[in-house]
């Protein structure tokens, strides 16, 4: 049986890997610049925004923070933690996928590509690269924070 914890993280997990599975069919348009779902004989003349390496990001990134989210829960329970720290690694792993699903996503409305809040190298900012870079900013930290919990959690036996 799941706990309350493990199964927010695993339901959370889920949708961010069906939301990279969805992704993958942007990746497909994005790569034959139609909209096409052979064989079915329907071609729609639109190139969607970014660039097929943007939603290869998409479809990948978002089914790894998906499983990260899902292997986090399963472990979470074999870790010796505090009620405290489950509920910090569960809310945290939550955003930090969400965080990371919106960088991905946004990322491809953003001049900038979402990797700051302004102008860089890449391009201009706007107000969808504010919306992907700040909160994966943010939750890339927390990320390496949960990781550190966890990490103090392992605590082996002699046998």
């Amino acid at each position: 049986m799941l706990t309350r914890y493990q199964a927010l993280m695993i339901k959370n997990g889920l949708v961010v890997c069906l939301l990279g599975l969805i992704g993958g069919f942007g990746l497909l348009f994005s790569v034959l610049g139609v909209i096409s779902l052979s064989p079915v004989p329907i071609m729609i003349d639109y190139q969607i925004p970014g660039t097929p390496a943007q939603w290869r990001a998409v479809h990948v990134g978002n089914i790894m923070n998906g499983l990260m989210a899902i292997l986090f829960a399963l472990l979470m329970v074999k870790l010796e933690l505090t009620n405290k720290a489950r509920k910090f690694i569960c809310y945290g792993t939550i955003a930090t996928v969400w965080g990371n699903a919106a960088f991905y996503i946004f990322g491809i409305l953003a001049p900038n590509r979402g990797l700051s809040l302004s102008d860089n190298p890449v391009g201009e900012g706007n107000w969808a690269g504010v919306v992907a870079f700040g909160p994966a900013f943010i939750f890339a930290f927390v990320l390496m924070i949960i990781v550190i919990v966890m990490l103090r959690g392992v605590v082996g036996r002699d046998d």
